[in-house]
């Protein structure tokens, strides 16, 4: 009886010979790319709450709201309640409608167009938690610094648009701050 190893997809036999074969599938761009920035050392300078902001927040918000006010539109008891009597229940359910909406409005204008942001020498590479694009510094057109709050949102105006458009927002930390002291090419950009 012979034993067989498998190499490279096929079999190949104790003596050496190549049973059968089949090609190692297709590695797209797409995952090469995503390979070399896991490899790569990069240096995040993104906010730690973009994700809380971006994720975590809304969707337990939505969760627990459209609960709620999906419990006030279905049922007679919910609006009642709700209302204490002191509306209807059909003012109720538009009012309970229009607060959940109002919220993911918020939700959305604020917080779902931030994007992680980390860098390395040569490039930014710009995540939404589900795909990564990387950026060459020469296409950052401008920088706007905004005071929001007590947050620090940084938008970047890019000269050509990208796969997340001609600008990104995203949450700055202390990092961002030190990166624009040794780049002072892409300090110059800061409007």
């Amino acid at each position: 009886m012979r034993l067989n190893k498998i190499v490279n997809g096929g079999r190949l036999t104790t003596d050496g010979q190549l049973l059968s074969f089949r090609l190692p599938s297709v590695v797209s761009e797409a995952s090469v790319h995503r390979l070399n920035i896991q490899n790569m050392k990069t240096q995040s300078i993104s906010s730690s709450w973009t994700l809380f902001l971006k994720l975590i927040l809304p969707v337990m918000w939505i969760a627990f709201f459209g609960t709620l006010v999906g419990f006030i539109l279905l049922s007679e008891d919910g609006a009642y309640l709700v209302s204490g009597g002191t509306v209807t229940p059909m003012v109720a359910r538009i009012m309970a409608f229009l607060f959940l909406f109002c919220g993911v409005l918020t939700f959305y204008l604020l917080f779902m167009r931030l994007k992680r942001v980390d860098i390395d020498t040569d490039f930014l590479y710009v995540t939404n938690y589900f795909k990564t694009r990387r950026y060459p510094y020469h296409n950052i057109e401008k920088i706007v610094h905004n005071r929001f709050l007590m947050s620090n949102p940084v938008t970047l105006y890019f000269k050509e648009a990208g796969s997340f458009g001609k600008k990104i927002t995203f949450l700055s930390n202390n990092d961002y701050k030190e990166f624009l002291t040794q780049r002072p090419d892409i300090k110059q950009l800061v409007t």
